[in-house]
């Protein structure tokens, strides 16, 4: 009987690890939006992510997360711009207000505002900060929500180099 319960359990676990190893059947396809430039020209996401993976960033200055996060994403944008495709969402009720934000901090990642209840419904955003990344090829590879340290942000974005 003991002899029957370790093969079972055998069994198990290398059934598991196989499971767990199997790729994805299809990788979720990201909805497509239009962006609207606030230090940049304005944009889809489907045309920022035609070349090279995208880094989607969703943050408010009203959220001290994401106002937190913002030098680790500018340090990433001056690190990995040329390879990575960077979008900061604002989801500020105005604007202006990450306009004023961006230029006091003297900030230069592309920030765009969007459609906010489409965006949300689209992305399933229900709390910022949340960042996503999509490939070349317009499919979801990571997602997060919270803020991250740059080496956080930079483990994330490893997954699309």
């Amino acid at each position: 009987m003991k002899k029957l319960a370790v093969l079972f359990f055998a069994v198990l676990a290398i059934g598991f690890t196989f499971l767990a190893n199997v790729p994805a059947a299809s990788a979720k396809a990201a909805p497509d939006e239009a962006l609207v430039g606030i230090n940049t020209g304005d944009a889809t996401i489907y045309g920022l992510a035609g070349e090279k993976p995208l880094f989607l960033n969703f943050w408010a200055t009203w959220c001290p997360p994401c106002v937190g996060e913002m030098p680790a994403i500018e340090a990433m944008y001056k690190k990995y711009g040329d390879r990575i495709g960077f979008a900061a969402v604002s989801f500020d009720n105005s604007a202006s207000d990450a306009q004023k934000m961006i230029a006091e901090r003297g900030m230069t990642v592309p920030v765009y505002a969007c459609d906010q209840d489409k965006m949300s419904s689209d992305y399933s955003i229900d709390a910022i900060p949340r960042s996503i990344l999509i490939g070349k090829d317009g499919t979801i590879i990571a997602e997060h929500v919270g803020a991250m340290t740059e080496a956080e942000l930079e483990a994330f974005l490893s997954k699309a180099l």
